[in-house]
């Protein structure tokens, strides 16, 4: 007998298999990062078939048997399908999906990391942040929610706070001021002018419910983007294809 379970949580990738049915990985509140197989969900009367797409965040009620889970029901919550009408939203919510299957783990709750790419989405669909900004926001934060948040403080040796430039040091994610980071390689460190350090810090260290509030000068915003995706794909030892997309359609306009 199948045990049933009831779980809240976003599709972040379909896969068809057979002629009706798909595998869908879901991000869930209470159990991590799941797989579910959908039954005929591909057929034009399957009540699922809403639900049963990327970008669907839905209360879904499953069955499980031998590690396995099952669709059986699903209850709509809100879906981003409205991005896919913006070719370079829908390019950075699948970064932002590809980035989060890559990290997500099974077996253990990643509510930050879902409540994370739930209010990404929802800023991007509503436009109202700067793409740039939605991007660096969510592999910043992205980062630090799995364990990898740099140690912004202050210089990792005499402890200042600030200075008219810091040194940000990628692969061991830590701040030198430029007296105490001496002569070492500046391979893989970034130069921080002060507002870009307060960007950086604001991204990595505050509370989830305020994470959105910040306004960034866009004339930064370039600067910004490039370090929290170099810190990541250092950090990550990986590249996203989605990635390459996403900056494949950018141009002048796309801050």
């Amino acid at each position: 007998m199948r045990a049933m379970t009831t779980l809240k949580g976003l599709v972040l990738r379909e896969r068809s298999f057979g002629e009706n049915d798909k595998f869908l990985d879901i991000l869930t509140d209470g159990a991590g990062l799941i797989e579910v197989a959908a039954k005929g969900v591909k057929k034009n009367n399957s009540k699922n078939a809403s639900v049963a797409q990327a970008l669907s965040y839905a209360e879904f009620c499953l069955s499980e048997s031998g590690g396995r889970f099952y669709l059986n029901s699903a209850e709509p919550i809100r879906t981003f399908f409205t991005v896919s009408s913006d070719i370079e939203k829908f390019a950075l919510a699948s970064y932002f999906c590809e980035m989060t299957l890559y990290v997500a783990t099974q077996e253990r709750s990643n509510s930050e990391v879902l409540r994370l790419i739930l209010n990404s989405l929802h800023f991007l669909c509503a436009g109202t942040r700067p793409n740039l900004l939605l991007k660096a926001t969510f592999e910043m934060r992205l980062l630090s929610e799995i364990g990898l948040v740099p140690n912004l403080i202050g210089c990792c040796e005499c402890l200042r706070y600030t200075d008219v430039q810091m040194l940000f040091d990628l692969k061991g994610g830590r701040l030198y001021c430029e007296n105490c980071f001496g002569n070492r390689d500046l391979h893989g460190v970034e130069m921080l002018p002060e507002k870009l350090l307060h960007y950086i810090r604001f991204l990595a260290l505050t509370d989830m419910q305020k994470l959105f509030n910040l306004r960034a000068d866009r004339d930064y915003l370039p600067h910004l983007s490039n370090i929290t995706e170099s810190y990541a794909e250092i950090q990550l030892g990986r590249h996203f294809p989605t990635l390459d997309f996403y900056k494949s359609l950018q141009n002048g306009n796309s801050l």
